[in-house]
């Protein structure tokens, strides 16, 4: 009976002590400094650093055959977009199948040996977020494209 005593008021003890820490370690200090800046402290324009990113994948995969001579014979390039607002990225969908045509076609005509350094593979990058930001610029007097990045690239 005793044991029994002991192992409940230890139980108790354990779960208060739990409940405690989480209590602690969860609650945010009540003065922060955001909090104590004023309407007048606080920045007009937002940098693009402190925006959200809003990815769009680019499907289906862009799918190259390298120049004949070329080691290997085909390059597979899955891309995302990143934009920092929905217009942006909802007129890019619009304008999808043109962006596609103008990085399918700035990707086509390499060789693979070309593309067999990790420099050769991000200017790759660079060129397709350039071909990409031409396409909106012709159509809306604006880069809206913030960056694409290559989420996975297969050469065979």
């Amino acid at each position: 009976m005793k044991k029994i005593i002991i192992f409940a008021v230890a139980g108790v003890v354990l779960i208060g002590a739990g409940i405690g820490g989480a209590l602690f370690f969860l609650k945010s200090p009540e003065n922060t400094d955001e909090e104590q800046l004023t309407e007048a402290e606080t920045p007009e324009k937002e940098t693009k650093e402190a925006k959200e990113a809003i990815y769009e994948n680019m499907h289906p995969a862009f799918t190259i055959n390298f120049k004949e001579g070329s080691k290997k014979k085909f390059m597979q390039v899955y891309m995302v977009a990143m934009f920092y607002d929905m217009d942006s990225r909802d007129s890019f969908k619009m304008h999808m199948p043109v962006v596609r045509n103008k990085i399918l076609m700035t990707l086509t005509g390499k060789d693979s040996d070309e593309l067999s350094t990790q420099e050769a593979r991000e200017q790759l990058r660079i060129d397709s977020l350039q071909a990409a930001q031409s396409v909106m610029q012709d159509r809306y007097g604006e880069n809206m494209i913030e960056d694409i990045f290559f989420t996975k690239l297969v050469m065979q």
